[in-house]
């Protein structure tokens, strides 16, 4: 049976974000007012946000898919620690049950038992990714993901609330973002939040801060492009 390449889903990852850069670039040349080039440069985040959280998603399936060793027994560990807690399911499996996994887990299978809904693997934060690496991949695949630097860990929860915020407006993803780009983590990349909170995202992510050359949602997209290879 045919795997499923982590390179490719690497590949398809730097060609999306490139092909964003690109589209974001002429998008800020064809327009001329503040307003339509901040809309635009928001639009761009909440697009490499969504780009960030297939990748992830579709790493994590085929990483399983081509070692599936650490998420069964995440499985059998799960399964056992359920039926356990049933005093009379328990000693029925006990005496005649039996847990058969297959060999080999199809990304189809590997989907369905990540997440039954359907949906993308996601997470909250960086911290909730890396937790999960270590329950569900071989370990030379987790420590792809734990031997980020805290500037690049930093940069993912950053693009997490800027996402967030800029979906809901509302005032708690407002905290959450600025307190997010407070950390100090953040500064060596370019993107730690100076002083005073601010409200305007586009306004923000599209500037140049001082002694840097492209603007702030440049640098996130190249990083996250880096954090993509890296993993």
């Amino acid at each position: 049976m045919r795997k499923i390449s982590p390179q490719d889903v690497r590949d398809d990852f730097k060609v999306q974000l490139t092909e964003l850069t690109s589209f974001y670039q002429a998008g800020m040349s064809a327009f001329a007012n503040d307003k339509d080039q901040s809309t635009l440069t928001e639009h761009s985040l909440l697009a490499a946000a969504v780009a960030w959280e297939g990748f992830v998603s579709d790493l994590f399936i085929a990483y399983i898919n081509g070692d599936a060793s650490r998420f069964k027994q995440h499985l059998q560990d799960s399964f056992v620690e359920h039926v356990k807690a049933q005093e009379k399911s328990n000693r029925v499996f006990q005496k005649f049950g039996k847990l058969q996994l297959p060999a080999h887990l199809s990304k189809a299978d590997v989907q369905s038992l990540a997440n039954s809904t359907g949906n993308n693997i996601t997470f909250p934060n960086f911290d909730e990714l890396e937790k999960r690496t270590i329950t569900w991949l071989v370990k030379a695949h987790a420590d792809k993901f734990k031997n980020l630097s805290k500037s690049q860990k930093a940069v993912v929860n950053a693009v997490i609330g800027l996402r967030n915020h800029v979906a809901h407006r509302s005032q708690r993803s407002l905290n959450a973002m600025n307190e997010l780009l407070a950390v100090g983590a953040l500064h060596s990349v370019g993107i730690k939040r100076k002083g005073n909170r601010f409200h305007n995202v586009g306004a923000w992510l599209k500037a140049t801060p001082a002694q840097r050359n492209e603007s702030r949602i440049e640098t996130i997209i190249k990083t996250l492009e880096t954090i993509g290879t890296a993993c």
